[in-house]
């Protein structure tokens, strides 16, 4: 089965990006490709239900997407180290070795829809600079998607 993660934010600018989804396969490797960057996660939270909810969410998670109903917050400071750190992978030499040695499964299944026009770059290149953008918006939730 294809799992996708969604991420969304509420935008704090007019027409600002509040959504991404990309597989789960492409979430894994923004993830790896950031901590080989030098970023130091500071972890997620879950969303609270309700106000008996604020201690336990209060502990810090892991960035595995919980299922559909179990978003978890990744604050503006971990987002915006995140989107650093892929930003310094985007400009390595090293990040065309590592995107064509992609298996075809993640280069072909992780395709995300963009209003910008077909390119020429390479699709999780495309995912990455998408997640990116997102990233430096600051604080979203994500889940996998229903």
């Amino acid at each position: 089965m294809n799992y996708r993660v969604n991420m969304v934010r509420d935008s704090a600018e007019a027409g600002g990006r509040d959504h991404f989804s990309c597989s789960a396969e492409a979430w894994g490797l923004l993830l790896d490709l950031a901590k080989a960057f030098d970023w130091h996660q500071h972890g997620t939270t879950y969303l609270p239900t309700n106000v008996a909810d604020l201690t336990v969410n209060a502990v810090r998670h892991g960035y595995r997407p919980g299922d559909a109903q179990d978003y978890k917050r990744i604050f503006a400071e971990d987002a915006l180290a995140w989107a650093r750190a892929l930003t310094e992978a985007r400009r390595s030499p090293q990040l065309e070795q590592i995107v064509s040695a992609l298996p075809a499964s993640l280069a072909f299944n992780a395709l995300v829809s963009s209003d910008e026009p077909p390119s020429t770059k390479a699709p999780f290149a495309i995912i990455m600079d998408e997640f990116t953008e997102c990233a430096f918006g600051g604080e979203f939730v994500f889940a996998l998607a229903e």
